[in-house]
């Protein structure tokens, strides 16, 4: 059961800091495309507001703009009924004006955000938060990890006699040692009192550093395991959450005093409800890796990230045609093939001269038989599908074999990641 429905549209004020400026009606908003705030403001030099959607615009008392702002502050704090908002990263967007007519001049003008923490006692404290974590889709499958435990006691003769769900605090999972990765889990329950009770077992990705971090550099860190997730799944699992944390707001809980997680509301990356069922099947868990494959990942992913990240955006290109796939599908394949010839001791201008099909038989032959099709001509099969996307001048493919092609090229390199994770090649070839 999701947790309850947030207001997407709410009305309230805005402050800019400036203590000689008057609080500012706002509406705040978000979704998929953003955070955003409205705000209205009278036109001309007596409301300095107006000026942040005054580009273009010649003020008599201003020539040189040097006395008045006129972009917003980067951070700004929203508050209304239902509580408050830091904004992170604020700059103006477009806005609407009406001049003459009956009445004072007017005009409404939008603020973009690149974070909203909703919660936040000040968006100066979140400018560089100190922690940030983050619900991925399937990672709590994959880690096999929850705050959920259930025990069935089975009665004699076989028959089910009573089952007991048991929703208690548990120690986080360690992941790595970089800004303290690590995966926290809490529990939840709806339906108290009714014939339909409902556990749920939430599990986060937590960056945490003592000193402040940028959201950046958090968000690295995610993006990675988010990455992993999607290799291992070969699915488009997305965030569903992010709540980020600063030591300079915290409370007492037992005598210890914690910071409180505020839910993060940003465009940077893509929230989406969870698509993992318990019927679907990674090629390889946290237990097949540990921490020292997440390691590695890390940085596979700095070192092949030419060729790394073509591949995982392929899962963003659902619906594209054949061609589009096996386009990108063979960018990968080339950057990592340059690479790990360079790795292997070639030079940059050698790996840069070696052709797309001795490149993927210097990959085929670091994967062995880890994968189930014959590889007797692979190589020469995909250079050729790949070719004939990319050169107008090369025999067409069809599109039935472009396909095939592709698909084996996916679990090359699926299995080339897995065995630079620390899977071993009979393991690898048993969970096609």
């Amino acid at each position: 059961m999701p947790d309850a429905p947030t207001e997407r549209h709410r009305i309230g004020f805005l402050v800019d800091g400036n203590p000689d400026t008057d609080l500012m009606t706002a509406l705040y908003e978000y979704d998929n495309l953003g955070v955003r705030v409205r705000v209205p403001y009278h036109v001309g030099s007596d409301d300095p507001r107006g000026r942040w959607w005054s580009q273009g615009i010649l003020f008599a008392d201003d020539p040189g703009r040097t006395k008045y702002s006129y972009t917003p502050p980067n951070e700004l704090d929203y508050y209304d009924s239902k509580g408050t908002v830091g904004l992170i990263g604020c700059r103006s967007g477009p806005s609407t004006q009406r001049f003459g007519g009956i009445g004072p001049d007017a005009g409404v003008g939008m603020i973009r955000a690149s974070f909203a923490v909703e919660g936040a006692g000040l968006a100066k404290h979140y400018l560089k938060p100190n922690g940030l974590r983050s619900e991925i889709d399937g990672l709590a499958y994959w880690l096999g990890y929850s705050a959920l435990r259930s025990t069935v006691t089975v009665r004699r003769g076989g028959s089910t006699g009573e089952m007991t769900t048991t929703a208690a605090p548990v120690d986080d999972m360690a992941l790595g040692r970089a800004l303290n990765l690590r995966a926290t889990a809490r529990a939840t329950a709806f339906g108290q009192q009714t014939p339909e009770l409902t556990y749920r077992s939430r599990v986060f990705l937590q960056t945490f550093a003592k000193a402040p971090t940028e959201w950046s550099d958090h968000f690295s860190l995610h993006f990675g395991l988010r990455d992993l997730l999607r290799i291992a799944a070969w699915k488009s699992l997305d965030f569903q959450s992010h709540e980020a944390a600063s030591t300079k707001e915290t409370f007492k809980q037992g005598g210890v005093e914690k910071q409180c997680w505020y839910p993060v509301r940003t465009a940077a990356t893509s929230i989406s409800e969870a698509t993992w069922t318990v019927s679907d099947r990674f090629l390889f868990n946290y237990s097949d890796i540990d921490r020292v494959g997440i390691g590695r990942w890390l940085r596979l992913t700095r070192q092949y990230s030419r060729g790394i990240d073509p591949l995982i955006r392929l899962l963003d290109l659902e619906g594209a045609t054949v061609d589009a796939h096996m386009m990108q599908l063979g960018i990968a394949m080339e950057a990592i093939g340059y690479q790990a010839l360079i790795d292997s001791g070639q030079t940059p201008a050698s790996a840069n001269s070696t052709p797309v099909k001795s490149r993927v038989d210097f990959v085929v032959a670091e994967v062995g038989n880890a994968i189930t099709f014959s590889t007797t001509s692979f190589a020469q099969d995909f250079a050729d599908s790949y070719n004939s996307v990319k050169h107008a001048n090369r025999t067409p493919v069809a599109p039935a074999t472009k396909l095939e092609h592709y698909r084996q090229g996916v679990q090359l390199l699926r299995a080339w990641i897995g065995l630079r994770l620390g899977l071993k090649k009979a393991v690898l070839r048993d969970r096609w």
